[in-house]
């Protein structure tokens, strides 16, 4: 239940985090022409004062995203060391025994014809 808490709050933190970013220009006038035109947001604020309230707006949400994503990650189903697929492929050939050495036989390594050369002809071609 926490966690779909966290995970909502996260999602709302993302949309917010992303229009502050978009609303944003390089120059300092974004906002005003997102608002209506050249003066809306200048006379409201002023154009370093908007710049002002945007760059902090946006270290601010992105503070609550991070700390979200720690969160999430410690509330996480599973106690937060859910494994991925591999980690337990890999845990679970740890766990296989390999067979003994007599089952294969004697121990040598030579098919049923035996080895190319190895009655001491020439192997044939």
């Amino acid at each position: 239940m926490f966690f779909a808490i966290l995970l909502v709050l996260f999602l709302l933190v993302c949309v917010f985090l992303c229009l502050l970013i978009l609303i944003q220009s390089d120059k300092g006038g974004g906002i005003s022409g997102a608002i209506g035109g050249l003066s809306g947001a200048n006379n409201f604020l002023g154009t370093q004062d908007t710049a002002n309230v945007l760059t902090k707006g946006t270290y601010i949400f992105g503070s609550v995203f991070l700390v979200l994503c720690v969160l999430m990650t410690l509330f996480a189903p599973g106690g937060g060391a859910a494994k991925s697929g591999l980690q337990k492929r890999a845990e679970k050939a740890q766990t296989v025994t390999p067979m003994p050495v007599s089952a294969f036989g004697t121990g040598d390594i030579t098919d049923d014809a035996g080895a190319p050369g190895a009655d001491g002809g020439t192997p044939a071609e």
